[in-house]
């Protein structure tokens, strides 16, 4: 009975212990939250330096945008992309900006703008860089802050 006890504590701890890798190899396959440090601060710094010459003039220097301009950061950035992939934010964005010539820029710089407005709106950076490969962009989701 003891033997039986011990093997059946031991299957439980392997199940266990493989359910945990499952789930974290499906947190990374399915490419994670703006929370989990996907971009770097020098790309932050490229995108600000794009949004600077871009999106300023209507969207305001603060982000926080005047008239018909919205707001690009901090809680209306997270109520307007809720659950949205980067890909759909880096589109709308290609789509329909700068104003007076939409799609003007290179997608890499659309992404490296999203991720100022990331910064801005406090979330971290990480060691790696954001491309511009849409398949991986609509894997990760854009999702409010992480209660803390």
């Amino acid at each position: 009975m003891v033997r039986f006890l011990m093997v059946l504590t031991l299957m439980w701890i392997a199940g266990v212990a493989f359910a945990s890798r499952l789930l974290v190899a499906q947190d990374a396959a399915s490419g994670g939250t703006v929370w989990d440090g996907v971009f770097t601060e020098a790309q932050a710094s490229r995108g600000e330096a794009a949004y600077g010459r871009s999106c300023a003039a209507c969207h305001k220097e603060d982000l926080l945008g005047s008239g018909t301009a919205p707001a690009l950061a901090g809680d209306a950035f997270f109520r307007r992309w809720n659950e949205s992939t980067m890909d759909e934010v880096v589109q709308t964005m290609k789509g329909s900006m700068p104003q007076e010539a939409p799609g003007s820029l290179d997608l890499q710089v659309y992404v490296d703008i999203v991720t100022y407005l990331l910064k801005a709106s406090g979330s971290p950076t990480g060691t790696g860089e954001l491309r511009a490969d849409r398949d991986r962009l609509k894997l990760m989701r854009v999702t409010p802050p992480p209660s803390r």
